[in-house]
């Protein structure tokens, strides 16, 4: 699957639009957006997998607890991240199989280190069946 983003313009820190054909894929586009971040765009090799999860009351909330989980992954399992495969129930529960590799940092050190996701700017758009969504996020360097 290709991860569709841009970086949208910040005077601080780093915001960037996913999109998808569904609202999970723009989830993923955002996940790998952030490790291309991390990574300054290093190739990320499949070698790894891990399944997150994250629950919230609202779609806002379950896209900065998916992320924070991945970024927590990066922290403590050293782990860097470059295929998801996001499941959404109820936009309630976010949940992803994900594929990467153990941070390496001659190859992987290049980039930024993403400290948090903001809710600042934060934008979420369900295309529905057959639209484009999206999602835009601001994170914390």
């Amino acid at each position: 699957m290709s991860f569709r983003y841009e970086f949208v313009e910040h005077t601080a820190d780093v915001a960037i639009r996913a999109y998808g054909d569904s609202l999970a894929e723009a989830f993923g586009g955002a996940a790998r957006a952030m490790f291309d971040i991390i990574t300054g765009s290093g190739e990320i090799k499949n070698k790894r997998q891990i399944e997150v999860s994250a629950e919230a009351d609202d779609i806002e909330g379950l896209l900065v607890g998916f992320l924070s989980r991945l970024i927590l992954a990066h922290e403590v399992e050293s782990m860097v991240l470059g295929e998801f495969v996001v499941t959404i129930e109820n936009g309630k529960l976010v949940s992803a199989k994900c594929r990467g590799e153990a941070f390496d940092r001659d190859r992987h050190g290049q980039g930024m280190h993403v400290k948090g996701v903001a809710y600042h700017m934060m934008e979420i758009v369900d295309g529905g069946d057959g639209g484009e969504s999206s999602v835009q996020v601001l994170f914390d360097v």
